[in-house]
């Protein structure tokens, strides 16, 4: 085949190829002695090089895009036309070149047709200045070596760029400056729905309106503006789809790589949900810790019953690198491990921290794909079980001296001799004699170990390993010869000879005791949640972080009435009926709970609302929520709670009712009581006084009966005097007290222990008296309240000297004070009703008094905020105790 033969059938240029292929073209062009100039299908120029830009005048803007007749006459044009008729032509003719600057220049061009696959795409059109030119319209068969090297060059260039693109798998294309498309591959075709050849040539936001006014268009034209590449992970929801993007200027526009990894994204969301789902089963992790680290060594999560044997705290574990956390000892022990973890490779090693033993259980944790993500270790407190955990690490140790894959044991089975051959560690897990076992037993000796329960299904799964000549994979329970019941993992496969016959089968156990255990701790806990979940008291409401309410239970059901938990969003929440219940405003969409709570806001204080329920009923409700979030602080759902206070609130109503109305009945009491003392002194000093002349007067000349009643009525008006005095005092409480103030009851105490000296004196009386503190106290109804108390302790004292204690004991934000006599005490039943006023035990002429002191005392003390009471037995003395507000009380 000629030259020109083969450079015709093989040259092909496409006019939808990336920005860097006409790149690559210029490069050649450049070098050939003139310019070349590259037309599509349609004659319009998309490539041009310097040389000729040089010649005609014209910047490349000013030209790429343009048709053909914008630089040459008609000559050209009419070539272009014929060559339609005459595929993969070849033309030289001479021409002019219409300069920017309105000049016409002479020059001689070669048309060379470009054709990919039979088809042609478009031409190039080498010019050189006219010297010694061939004529218009001549055929040329011979092409010059130079121009035969171009054509190689070329054909290398655009086969090279075709297998690039080729094993591209990620979605590629390329834009100009006026946002064509130039280049499209099958993989971006697929992401976009249409077809490559619909999108060559168009206008991307033509071609993709729904891109339009996307974060993605923003992206684009900023790489176009600034040249300067970028590269980020985005939903684009015109495509449904999350993608990572690489996007690159080029001289005449800009390249985008970009693949869907939306699979990742939802496989990173599952995970954290799940994350937040084990939380809390992590939280009540039995006697021990659990522990979740990242690639670089931080904590994510932490949990677990057994930190309170530790000198840390979950929350002080979560965010910070481990080597943070523990000291230099406990950081060199478990660094190798996490590393070990991060590489795939599960770690079990004892440690001894805060003086326990824990067993350390490292773990990868891995994708579907087995790329590990994370790590996870799990701690138990194994202190009181040393002695058997050194025999299981024995064991462990000499397990992992056997296999690499941390199998407990190995075997052999030799199965036409059926001699099961197994080594000591393995023998010892099924209760096998480890010396029979390396000489090789029966296989039933091995099997006759395993649970009843499972016993046939390992058999099966044995048969249908030797009839396939296949690969076994086994879970179990099996004694040990300790008698306990261990999980095992067994895997081997069967070989077999030529005829298909049975010869050995080999293969290794594992112990996956822990890892079942596990399994079963994390489905209790599971079940324990859900059915928490379901038989709570309050209603628990689950929605997304789009507002989809996706969980209710059964309490929240007959809270509203029936299973009305639908809403598809946060718009669709206006079809719940409901009022703010302090103002009775109808309650907006975005005002409801879980809309707040969605929006990352922490409800602690309830929102008060009343709700319509399906059969029209008004309830009142109290909603708590709170945001569930991801590693990264999002909103991933929110949990809301509704406890229904209907009942509860109509109480509180009625009690504030008759609150108010005994607050009002108190007032006019007090003023009742004290205008009545108050109005009863005037006539009662009449009295009195009249009494006193009558004795002053007629004394010595009344009978000895007459003198006598006259000393009754002067008694009984004297004690009238006192009862009415009392009766004022005690209406006068509240409204003539001082106010609240710092008081040091030593203070008073001396005070009231001056003033009745001659009392105590007189009875021979001993008391003793712990330190008293300070308190907040009116400091004049603190004295008259000791007073009383002393004084009846005094009164009410049996045969010799009064033995009085007064003690103090703290009790929170208060003290209580206690007055302990010896006297002659008081029935049990009466201990309540000696407070009541003018309530009296006995009469005037066994013990004097108004019988309003005690009353007076603990009204005294409830001004104080404080309580009152006394303990007492007749014959056993009695004990007055009250209480008072620390004056250093927060």
């Amino acid at each position: 085949m000629s030259d020109r033969a083969e450079s015709t059938e093989e040259l092909r240029w496409s006019t939808d190829s990336p920005a860097v292929e006409r790149q690559r073209f210029r490069a050649v062009a450049d070098a050939l002695d003139g310019g070349v100039l590259q037309l599509d299908a349609d004659g319009r120029i998309v490539a041009v090089t310097d040389d000729l830009l040089e010649i005609a005048g014209y910047a490349r803007e000013q030209l790429v895009n343009e048709h053909v007749s914008a630089l040459f006459d008609d000559a050209v044009l009419e070539c272009e036309r014929e060559r339609e008729d005459d595929p993969g032509d070849r033309r030289d003719l001479e021409t002019a070149i219409e300069t920017a600057d309105g000049r016409t220049i002479d020059c001689a061009v070669r048309l060379e047709q470009l054709v990919e696959e039979g088809e042609e795409h478009g031409t190039v059109c080498i010019v050189r200045h006219s010297g010694a030119p061939p004529q218009a319209g001549r055929r040329s068969d011979e092409p010059d070596r130079r121009t035969r090297r171009l054509e190689r060059s070329v054909d290398q260039l655009s086969s090279e760029l075709d297998a690039v693109f080729d094993r591209i798998s990620d979605a590629f294309c390329a834009l100009d400056d006026g946002w064509r498309v130039t280049y499209v591959n099958d993989r971006a075709a697929e992401l976009f729905g249409r077809p490559a050849e619909e999108l060559h040539g168009t206008n991307v936001w033509e071609a993709l309106p729904s891109l339009v006014d996307t974060h993605l268009e923003e992206r684009l034209r900023t790489v176009m503006a600034t040249k300067k590449p970028l590269s980020f992970e985005r939903r684009v929801d015109p495509l449904d789809s999350w993608v990572q993007m690489d996007v690159y200027p080029t001289e005449v526009g800009i390249s985008v790589y970009f693949r869907d990894v939306t699979e990742q994204v939802e496989r990173e969301r599952r995970l954290t949900v799940s994350e937040r789902r084990y939380r809390t089963l992590a939280e009540h992790f039995p006697n021990g810790i659990v522990a979740l680290f990242d690639r670089d060594g931080e904590y994510t999560l932490a949990a677990g019953r057994g930190f309170d044997r530790l000198d840390a705290d979950p929350a002080d574990l979560e965010g910070r690198h481990f080597r943070e956390v523990w000291d230099e000892s406990v950081a060199a022990t478990v660094g190798p491990a996490y590393q070990r973890a991060l590489e795939g490779e599960e770690q079990r090693f004892e440690l001894e921290q805060a003086g326990r033993t824990w067993l350390v259980h490292v773990v990868p944790v891995t994708d579907d794909g087995g790329t590990v993500l994370a790590g996870l270790t799990m701690a138990q407190d194994v202190t009181d079980q040393k002695e058997r955990e050194r025999f299981l690490q024995d064991a462990k140790a000499q397990l992992e001296a056997a296999t690499e894959a941390g199998a407990v044991g190995t075997w052999e089975w030799h199965v036409q001799e059926d001699q099961f051959i197994a080594g000591a560690a393995f023998a010892k897990t099924f209760g096998v004699d480890p010396d029979e076992a390396r000489e090789g037993v029966p296989l039933e000796r091995f099997v006759s170990s395993i649970h009843p329960a499972d016993r046939d299904r390992v058999e099966r799964s044995i048969e249908d390993a030797l009839e396939r000549c296949g690969e076994y994979e086994e879970e179990y329970r099996v004694y040990n010869a300790d008698g306990e019941l261990r999980w095992i993992v067994a895997r081997g496969h069967v070989e077999c000879d030529e005829d298909g016959t049975p010869r050995t089968f080999p293969g290794a156990v594992a112990d996956i005791t822990e890892r079942k255990r596990a399994e079963r701790e994390l489905q209790t806990h599971k079940r324990q949640l859900e059915t928490l979940f379901e038989v709570l008291p309050v209603a628990v409401i689950v929605a997304d972080v789009d507002g989809r309410l996706i969980e209710a239970n059964e309490t929240a059901r007959e809270l509203w009435g029936g299973d009305v938990f639908d809403a598809e969003s946060i718009a669709d929440y206006d079809r719940y009926d409901g009022w703010w219940a302090d103002t009775s405003e109808p309650i907006e969409p975005e005002e409801w709970t879980m809309a707040r709570v969605l929006d990352g806001e922490e409800v602690t204080e309830p929102d008060v609302h009343e709700i319509e329920t399906v059969d029209g009923d008004r309830r009142i409700v109290l909603a708590h929520g709170m945001p569930v979030r991801n590693e990264r602080g999002e909103v991933r759902r929110g949990v809301i709670t509704q406890t229904d206070v209907t009942e509860r609130r109509e109480y509180q109503r009625r009690l504030e009712e008759t609150i108010e109305k005994l607050e009002t009945s108190n007032e006019r009491l007090e003023r009742f009581a004290y205008a009545a003392s108050h109005d009863l002194q005037e006539p009662l000093r009449m009295v009195s006084s009249y009494l006193q002349l009558l004795e002053g007067r007629y004394g010595d000349r009344l009978e000895d009966d007459a003198a006598e009643f006259l000393a009754f009525a002067v008694d009984g008006a004297d004690r009238m005097r006192e009862m009415i005095d009392g009766l004022l005092a005690y209406s006068r409480i509240e409204t003539a007290g001082d106010p609240l103030e710092p008081v040091d009851l030593e203070d008073v105490f001396d005070e009231v222990r001056g003033a009745l000296g001659g009392r105590i004196e007189e009875s021979s009386a001993e008391i003793s008296t712990e330190a008293l503190p300070r308190v907040e106290g009116d400091s004049k109804q603190l004295r008259q309240l000791f007073r009383n108390v002393l004084s009846n302790a005094l009164t009410y004292s049996r045969d010799g000297s009064p033995q009085i204690a007064v003690s103090t004991e703290r009790r929170g934000s208060m003290w209580r004070i206690s007055v302990r006599d010896e006297g002659i005490g008081i029935h049990p039943d009466e201990t309540e009703r000696i407070f009541e006023v003018f309530h009296r035990l006995h009469t005037h002429d066994e013990y004097a008094g108004s019988g309003i002191g005690l009353a007076l005392c603990r009204r005294i003390v409830e001004r104080h905020g404080g309580e009152m009471w006394a303990e007492s037995e007749p014959g056993e003395g009695s004990t007055f105790s009250f209480t008072l507000p620390a004056a250093d009380r927060e």
